[in-house]
């Protein structure tokens, strides 16, 4: 090897290590965001799932239905996991009601969007 070879090496070996630090730096700082959409995703979910079955749902209902739901990256330790669902349950509505999943009918009662 001549020691041009190795100066490319080792420039080469510092640029992939380069990239790997920052791509790995947005991840973090990104995982907050990351582990809300999955958690409103999940709820959201089996929100939908249980309206599919029963027709309509009430803020409460939605709160025991979200109620311990835990979501994380499974190569990860980071979990979220949702402790009271009261306090969830009006974010979840919010976020069904802007994806167009459900729409609220009288009552305080929300049923899928035709």
């Amino acid at each position: 090897m001549t020691t041009g070879q190795i100066i490319l090496g080792i420039l080469l070996f510092a640029v992939a290590a380069a990239i790997l630090y920052a791509w790995g730096l947005k991840k973090s700082m990104d995982q907050r965001e990351d582990l809300q959409r999955s958690l409103m995703s999940a709820c959201g979910s089996r929100v939908v799932k249980h309206l599919k079955k029963h027709g309509t749902v009430t803020k409460a209902e939605i709160a025991a239905l979200v109620d311990g739901i835990t979501v994380g990256p499974f190569w990860s330790r980071h979990k979220v996991r949702v402790q009271d669902g009261n306090k969830v349950a009006g974010q979840v509505i919010d976020f069904l009601l802007d994806q167009q999943y459900m729409e609220p009918i009288n009552g305080g009662s929300y049923r899928l969007k035709k």
